[in-house]
């Protein structure tokens, strides 16, 4: 909202019963939970709002934005077998709706596997970030696991960290799209300073489509987000076991 407005968010219950008309034809009948945020913005364009969900698709100028942020949230919405609506009005404002299937505590609980986190020897990892929370979160993750951590906001940071620290790091993780130099060009750089370095790249875009594959196919591993803890343990363990 450039020239500001209102912005509201609330989680409400949908009781789908058996043989109504759902708001997704997908959807089965149930217990829903909704999450709703509209706003009193600018609106979105007929002929752009079908794309909103593509990667790397953005109205915004070079340098403002990405294109992953909305491809992030379908992708994560997906992963939890649910769905998200979109309404738009052209200087009126925009709102979006997720459907999530209601869980309760007890099912979630009696769900869970029981699992053994793997935990580092205080081995030295260089975390790369622009996201301050997503860092933060991550080096606690980490230190939580016994690593020793150094943090970066940006690709160019991330190498003057690396040059001073080079002997002690045994693995970078970075995320691939930040401000200055992005992960495949911090990667491209280290692999000039070190070609045996390993590098685990993070985003928000499956790495299954061919454009990702393309781009990462010589990287240690990849960590799609949004980061679960047993899965970075894992990862990261594996690659530095050498089993990555």
């Amino acid at each position: 909202m450039p020239a500001g407005g209102e912005l509201q968010s609330g989680v409400s219950h949908l009781l789908l019963k058996q043989g109504e008309r759902p708001p997704w034809p997908a959807m089965k009948p149930g217990k829903w939970v909704m999450w709703t945020v509209s706003d009193t913005g600018i609106g979105i364009l007929p002929d752009v709002i079908k794309h909103i969900y593509e990667p790397f698709f953005t109205t915004k100028q070079r340098g403002e934005g990405t294109g992953l942020g909305l491809a992030q949230v379908y992708g994560i919405v997906k992963q939890h077998n649910g769905f998200i609506d979109v309404k738009s009005e052209v200087r009126k404002g925009t709102t979006f709706i997720i459907y999530l299937p209601e869980v309760s505590e007890a099912e979630t609980l009696s769900q869970r596997p029981e699992s053994r986190v793997a935990k580092g020897q205080g081995e030295t990892i260089l975390v790369v970030e622009d996201e301050k929370d997503v860092l933060q979160v991550l080096k606690i993750m980490l230190e939580g696991l016994s690593y020793k951590v150094l943090t970066a906001g940006n690709g160019r940071d991330a190498l003057k960290i690396y040059d001073t620290y080079h002997e002690q790091i045994a693995l970078v993780l970075t995320d691939m799209v930040m401000p200055e130099m992005g992960g495949i060009d911090l990667f491209k750089a280290l692999k000039e300073r070190n070609p045996e370095i390993q590098v685990v790249v993070m985003t928000g875009y499956s790495p299954q489509a061919e454009e990702m594959s393309k781009l990462l196919q010589d990287v240690s591993g990849i960590l799609e987000k949004p980061l679960v803890l047993e899965k970075v343990a894992r990862v990261v363990n594996e690659i530095l076991k050498g089993n990555g």
